[in-house]
């Protein structure tokens, strides 16, 4: 299995957690056979999609732009078996930079669509890859990503196999939640085995990946006092996970 991973955090990979589980997904896929590949989108220019659907009826399968969507990027998703779009949750959804990668895919996709309303598949390509969503919050519950999944169920259905969501991930740093933190990790590493063998994530796995790394209301409270310090001195915030101070309190 060829494996492709879409990274749109913008952060530098040692502070992203996004990049975090990305890579221990990934590890455990390469654990199971498979080869893998991370693309890190802030690093190309991904043009915004024009609604001219001239990728459907001019140049079909291919966009008027002339960036790095069209000239390597689609590519790069047409080669996998499956892709993994990896975005920290913004605004209760994806970031811009996946949105635009996402629309900008419309030259894959085919506009017939059967009785029932859905797609007949894509017109251009023989084949299309499978879809696993990975994507963090900093907010502490699972409820946070309902937008996200909906979004991406209904881009694409039975194809998107798996879906790994993480929340209170600005905590995963945190060294006295490290032994919650290393179940969680080790979790999402099994998750990317799981589906390179099996096609799917187990709910016991998942169950462990999602797990609550300190009761809701020690987060919150963890949260709300960081932010309420970080706002009184009015200087740039450093990740929650790094007040060691503030963990100690109440682990």
């Amino acid at each position: 299995m060829n494996i492709v991973a879409f990274n749109s955090s913008p952060r530098e990979n040692k502070t992203s957690k996004t990049e975090l589980l990305l890579q221990k997904f990934l590890e455990g896929a390469r654990e199971a056979g498979a080869a893998t590949e991370t693309v890190y989108l802030r690093q190309y220019r991904i043009k915004h999609c024009l609604g001219c659907f001239s990728c459907w009826l001019q140049q079909k399968g291919r966009c008027v732009h002339e960036d790095d969507m069209t000239g390597e990027l689609l590519g790069h998703l047409m080669e996998a078996d499956l892709a993994v779009l990896a975005t920290p949750l913004y605004h209760f959804n994806m970031n811009a930079r996946m949105k635009s990668f996402i629309e900008r895919t419309l030259p894959l996709m085919n506009p017939i669509s059967a009785h029932n309303g859905k797609r007949l598949g894509p017109p251009w390509e023989p084949k299309a890859p499978k879809f696993v969503a990975l994507s963090v919050c900093a907010f502490p519950e699972d409820y946070n990503f309902q937008a996200l999944s909906m979004n991406l169920r209904m881009l694409y259905g039975t194809d998107l196999v798996a879906e790994i969501y993480r929340h209170s991930s600005e905590f995963l740093t945190a060294p006295p939640l490290q032994p919650r933190v290393e179940e969680v990790l080790n979790a999402v590493a099994r998750a990317g085995s799981e589906v390179v063998r099996q096609g799917h994530v187990s709910p016991e796995t998942m169950n462990v990946v999602c797990q609550d790394l300190a009761p809701l209301e020690t987060l919150i409270d963890m949260a709300n006092r960081f932010w309420n310090e970080e706002m009184q001195k009015g200087e740039g915030p450093a990740a929650p996970a790094a007040k060691d101070e503030a963990v100690d309190k109440y682990v």
